[in-house]
């Protein structure tokens, strides 16, 4: 039940070989995730902060990609801590041409339902880049694909891309990309997505940026966090140039707010909405 394969538009994420596999061989740890019931299915308030990336609440992408379009294969050496606090997500270019670039994802242990998601989330710079933060569910869980997007394209930072997808489809409206504030002067924005019944509401910086209250995901979903590269989706994500260096998202927190809870967390979208 681990990974996805991501093709939506031009990309859909489906099922293929390499995929299975790491789904059969992750798919005993999905029920022993932190703050989850007997299902998996975290029904408390959840905060990560990252001092250390727990495989009993993180399970890390390792050996595999989702399809032709990523020029980079998941690796454990991608995923690390940063040293202001908080995990690094990187794309690592490769040393010749013999070794794959590398690039990274996690997942959550746990299973996610209605509520309110959170991410304060650095990305680093370059054309060809997608930095991500959405929740999956889909046919390698034996379920329906629905899903929730943020996705940070990195050849312009002060632009978001954000979807939706229900039953594998993304519906009338489809994506949409917003202008958001360029970041401070640390380059971190505030994530958040009210996932609801009836309606469902992106955020950038306190800020609402998109609203839906058709086309809903009804199923639980994962939790994912991505850094990976394309040199075929140039027309989405700008034309891929190797990096002199490593380019790195980081990840300074996630929060998770059961739909009724309201404000459990100093700071959180919720402590502010009427």
């Amino acid at each position: 039940m681990k990974g996805i394969c991501m093709f939506r538009g031009m990309i859909r994420r489906g099922l293929v070989a390499g995929c299975a596999l790491a789904v059969a061989m992750g798919a005993t740890l999905a029920a022993s995730a932190e703050d989850a019931d007997s299902k998996g299915l975290v029904t408390t308030p959840f905060e990560e902060t990252f001092t250390r990336v727990a495989p009993s609440r993180w399970y890390i992408s390792d050996g595999w990609s989702n399809g032709d379009h990523q020029n980079c294969t998941w690796s454990r050496r991608a995923i690390g801590l940063a040293p202001e606090g908080g995990a690094t997500l990187k794309f690592l270019p490769l040393a010749n041409r013999s070794m794959p670039n590398l690039c990274g994802e996690i997942q959550t242990q746990g299973w996610f339902s209605y509520g309110t998601f959170e991410a304060r989330v650095r990305s680093g710079a370059g054309a060809g880049f997608n930095a991500a933060f959405f929740t999956y569910t889909g046919p390698v869980h034996d379920q329906p694909h629905d899903e929730i997007d943020f996705e940070i394209l990195t050849k312009q930072p002060d632009y978001v891309w954000t979807n939706r997808y229900v039953s594998g489809d993304e519906g009338d409206e489809g994506g949409r990309g917003i202008d958001i504030a360029t970041p401070g002067q640390e380059g971190f924005h505030d994530y958040a997505i009210i996932w609801e019944p009836d309606r469902l509401r992106w955020f950038v910086d306190g800020k609402l940026v998109r609203e839906a209250t058709d086309h809903i995901p009804t199923h639980r979903m994962k939790v994912y966090f991505s850094l990976w590269a394309t040199e075929t989706l140039d027309r989405w994500m700008g034309r891929y140039e190797t990096p002199d260096e490593p380019v790195e998202m980081v990840v300074k927190r996630f929060r998770y707010t059961p739909l009724g809870t309201g404000c459990s967390f100093d700071g959180s979208i919720l402590c502010d909405l009427k």
